[in-house]
């Protein structure tokens, strides 16, 4: 990009003895290689009237294949006067603040995370089938200076500087993560249930199919699940909500977040937040291997603690549910006594155990108890978990 020296001196001007240092020093230090001299010895002009003719149009600025115009009635509003303190005259400037509050304002919308590479475990090794892509965040700092630059020079565009961030997980990348063998599967049965119910478990498992989670990594089932409403394609169903009749969305979502949780207490993962259901419903059978969820308020956590990077393959067979954990053995060996129901009353309120018993490695044992208490399933339509 060729700037003349005049708009150098006026960025330069603007920036530093504007009161951004620190932009001032950045645009200097990218466009002004060979040129210090120049700029050190020049006497400084009147600004006011560059500025005002480099504000009368639109400027578009260009971030990817996103493209953004900046109105000139805006641009002018970036115009600000102010008395030079060595000689008591009025003059304007381009205000820095406004730049970069600017462009802070716009970061959210064009910052992009980068994705990691999805897998599935076939035939004894893992297999891409969504690739991974390049995050990318907005350099303020240097995008500034490129934004001041466009201005003074008069330009009809500028791009934005962005910095690009790997993903933690690539193509090049999977066969170094010792994913070699079945850790542990949950699995349960949605059968009878409504179109609907069905069209939304189908959604929501193939969130989490592929899904690859590094040693000492927390899973969020709500994070990754994301917004449960229409436009993410759920359809909804009648529940009662404050003694109305409405339509909720995501019906079923809880019988995956079943399916997921049994799948990481028979791989031996460790637990950090689940909840059971308020009452016995006949998808999670038996009653005592359940985890409910709601966005933003229940949610279903357990930390990958086995040593190496563990593959989650979700799918369905039939009208089951399966949630396979693939990874690498540390030699523990995983068993489960029950789940127990016990102080069942006429109602259908009961409470119910299970017992994950760790064989470790080193020859000692480890037993975790894990309850569940029901109330009696409700007699007529009332409040409860949509997402059921």
């Amino acid at each position: 990009m060729s700037i003349s020296s005049r708009t150098i001196r006026l960025i330069l001007y603007t920036l530093v003895i504007g009161g951004s240092f620190y932009l001032g020093m950045i645009f200097y230090s990218i466009y002004t290689a060979g040129n210090a001299s120049e700029i050190a010895f020049t006497s400084l002009m009147e600004f006011r009237h560059e500025l005002d003719k480099a504000v009368q149009k639109d400027l578009e600025i260009k971030a990817g294949e996103k493209k953004i115009k900046i109105k000139s009635v805006e641009l002018k509003n970036w115009v600000e006067f102010y008395t030079r303190e060595y000689s008591g005259s009025q003059d304007a400037r381009i205000s820095s603040s406004k730049i970069i509050n600017y462009l802070e304002s716009l970061a959210p919308d064009l910052n992009v995370e980068p994705v990691n590479a999805r897998f599935s475990f076939k035939n004894g090794r893992a297999e891409i089938f969504v690739p991974s892509s390049q995050g990318r965040k907005i350099n303020i700092p240097v995008s500034s200076a490129l934004l001041a630059s466009a201005i003074m020079e008069n330009n009809p565009s500028v791009s934005l500087a962005f910095d690009s961030f790997e993903p933690e997980i690539t193509l090049e990348k999977i066969n170094d993560l010792g994913i070699k063998t079945l850790l542990g599967q949950g699995s349960s049965d949605y059968g009878k249930s409504s179109s609907a119910r069905i069209h939304n478990i189908k959604i929501g498992l193939s969130k989490f199919n592929g899904l690859i989670l590094g040693p000492g990594e927390e899973f969020s089932f709500n994070k990754i699940l994301g917004e449960v409403d229409e436009k993410d394609g759920y359809q909804a169903e009648l529940v009662i909500k404050n003694g109305e009749l409405v339509r909720e969305y995501g019906g079923g979502l809880c019988q995956v977040a079943t399916t997921v949780f049994r799948g990481a207490i028979l791989s031996g993962l460790e637990i950090k937040e689940r909840k059971p259901h308020s009452f016995p419903v006949q998808y999670y059978n038996p009653q005592g291997f359940d985890a409910t969820i709601y966005p933003r308020v229940v949610d279903l956590k357990f930390i990958n603690n086995t040593g190496s990077h563990i593959l989650i393959q979700t799918r369905l067979v039939g009208s089951r549910l399966l949630a396979e954990v693939y990874g690498s053995s540390n030699g523990n060996k995983i068993t489960m006594d029950g789940p127990f129901q016990y102080a069942q009353q006429p109602s259908g309120a009961m409470k119910a155990y299970f017992i994950r018993k760790t064989a470790m490695s080193d020859g000692t044992t480890k037993e975790e108890r894990f309850n569940s208490i029901y109330k009696a399933p409700p007699l007529h339509p009332e409040e409860r978990n949509p997402l059921e």
